[in-house]
């Protein structure tokens, strides 16, 4: 089923690289936890190398600290990404001592699956978190260009109530742990992964330069979706400049400016 999956996108017009790059973000959880916290608490996560670190806010509000950024509040009905894996702290008050992450018990329901309680019994905020890898270089690529922190608040525009009801969903999944609520959980935070980040593309200035802008190009788009599809293959400017349609010179020139 998934080499059928695959040959139908290999057969599939370059339409749309940026697209098919979004495609090949394929995540890999390894960590998944929702966290039940009561005023005061803080907690401190390590950094984790290669991997991309999301938060989603499904009660209450906190503090978002990274270094070098000034600290950010999280609002409920929030999704917020941490694309490299920054270490950061996360706390109802900016005024609390933070405690290690893996210093805080937790309750394991399974191998990527987990339940943690913290805090001092006072205002609850409820948070659900992961951190994911991609395996696919493309995918990596599009998360090594991302900034430090990117976040969707989903209360500031009418066109956000996608977020809000899979954040709904996903805190409902949560809140009972029915047969399959991991996989329904996961599958959902997947999709809102790629939704914050084509959010990103719509609007971000950065999302026009380098990398993005050479997928954006009719000619230069093309040729990486080729690559990106058969990486094994033997490319070179003579190939590539054939099946796209451009000189050799006008494509090395086109490739290297982009």
């Amino acid at each position: 089923m998934k080499s059928i999956a695959i040959k139908t996108v290999n057969n599939l017009g370059p339409t749309d690289p940026l697209g098919e790059a979004l495609h090949l973000l394929r995540l890999s959880t390894t960590f998944y936890c929702r966290s039940e916290l009561s005023a005061p608490w803080s907690i401190e996560l390590p950094a984790f190398e290669d991997g991309m670190m999301f938060h989603i806010v499904t009660r209450g509000n906190l503090w978002l600290e990274v270094e070098g950024e000034k600290p950010r509040l999280l609002q409920q009905g929030s999704l917020t990404l941490i694309p490299h894996g920054l270490g950061h702290i996360i706390r109802s008050d900016t005024a609390d001592k933070p405690v290690a992450l893996f210093d805080i018990p937790v309750e394991k329901v399974s191998d990527r699956y987990e339940i943690m309680r913290h805090g001092g019994g006072g205002e609850p905020t409820h948070l659900t978190c992961s951190v994911v890898r991609f395996d696919h270089a493309a995918g990596q690529k599009f998360i090594s260009l991302l900034p430090r922190i990117l976040h969707i608040d989903s209360l500031k525009s009418d066109e956000d109530s996608w977020l809000q009801s899979t954040l709904h969903f996903i805190a409902r999944e949560a809140k009972e742990l029915r047969p399959g609520s991991e996989t329904v959980i996961t599958r959902l935070a997947d999709i809102l992964i790629i939704q914050a980040m084509r959010s990103w593309i719509d609007s971000a200035p950065d999302a026009e330069k380098d990398w993005f802008a050479a997928l954006r190009d009719q000619k230069i788009g093309k040729a990486l979706t080729m690559i990106h599809r058969e990486p094994e293959k033997d490319w070179g400017v003579a190939l590539l400049s054939k099946e796209v349609g451009m000189s050799r010179s006008g494509f090395s020139a086109r490739f290297t400016l982009l």
